[in-house]
């Protein structure tokens, strides 16, 4: 009985049969071992090329995070400059000398009047000449502010 089961055997698996199935189970093992390197080669790539663009990224969110903190403390200077200038048209309402003061006149002018007369101050700021007052705003009489301050001349303190 053990000659027909040796017969059997040797007609089901001819020769080399039990090698090639130990070679498929060998290789089979193989490519799953490449195929995992290769998917740890590819993340490792993915994961050096993300790093290389985060870090740019930073460095470029640093740059601007700094010209945005130039730009925030210019506002800061330009909001208290302003706040400085409405406190001080506020205040020329408070001013006896108000109707002669050469400030009023230069808030009132809109912005041709103001270019024209830009053009006009640099020409005579060239030659060393002042501005002079205006004729109708050194006219004391035309002040109507109440109280004597003793200064007759329609000139300010």
């Amino acid at each position: 009985m053990a000659d027909t089961i040796l017969q059997i055997l040797m007609w089901a698996v001819p020769s080399g049969g039990i090698g090639a199935a130990i070679a498929w189970i060998a290789n089979k093992s193989v490519r799953q071992a490449k195929t995992a390197k290769e998917v740890h080669d590819t993340y490792k790539t993915m994961y050096a090329d993300v790093s290389d663009v985060l870090m740019k990224v930073q460095k470029e969110n640093e740059k601007l995070n700094g010209k945005v903190d130039e730009l925030s403390k210019e506002n800061e200077r330009t909001r208290r400059s302003l706040n400085r200038l409405c406190r001080a048209i506020e205040a020329i309402q408070l001013c006896p000398h108000r109707t002669s003061c050469p400030v009023r006149g230069e808030l009132s002018l809109t912005e041709d009047d103001d270019s024209k007369r830009n053009a006009g101050d640099e020409k005579r700021n060239a030659v060393g000449q002042h501005r002079g007052r205006d004729k109708v705003a050194g006219n004391r009489e035309s002040s109507d502010v109440g109280g004597d301050t003793g200064n007759t001349d329609g000139q300010p303190p």
